[in-house]
């Protein structure tokens, strides 16, 4: 599939973004010259609430409730998580309404693993 196809195919669901941001850049930390542990704990949660979203796979209208769910079974602090659910949420809507963000994901995600993903993050 290229990133062409991506906008001529059936609707994204969910899980389908979740996977797209898993193998995107998105979730390598950009190249700076300071210490990143406090990104490198926010990428681990994304990555961990995107891999929930995928288990569940919700249907699209169920993905603010299985956000949701995602921020309860993690448990507190909440306000990190809470934060990560709504970009996801906002990464939803982009997609729904501007089908050439899928395209541009999953070329980012063909272009990481021919580079070994090893660039950090893009911004579009």
């Amino acid at each position: 599939m290229s990133p062409e196809d991506a906008t001529n195919t059936e609707p994204l669901r969910p899980r389908d973004l979740a996977l797209l941001l898993l193998a995107s850049g998105d979730l390598l930390p950009r190249q700076r010259a300071r210490d990143q542990q406090a990104d490198l704990a926010g990428l681990a949660l994304k990555k961990r609430v995107l891999e929930e979203l995928c288990e569940i796979d919700p249907e699209p209208e169920e993905l603010e409730r299985a956000l949701v769910q995602i921020v309860e079974s993690i448990g507190p602090p909440t306000g990190p998580t809470r934060a990560l659910a709504l970009v996801i949420r906002d990464e939803w809507l982009t997609v729904s309404t501007a089908p050439e963000w899928t395209a541009h994901l999953l070329g980012e995600a063909i272009r990481d693993s021919t580079e070994g993903g090893k660039r950090g993050r893009r911004v579009p």
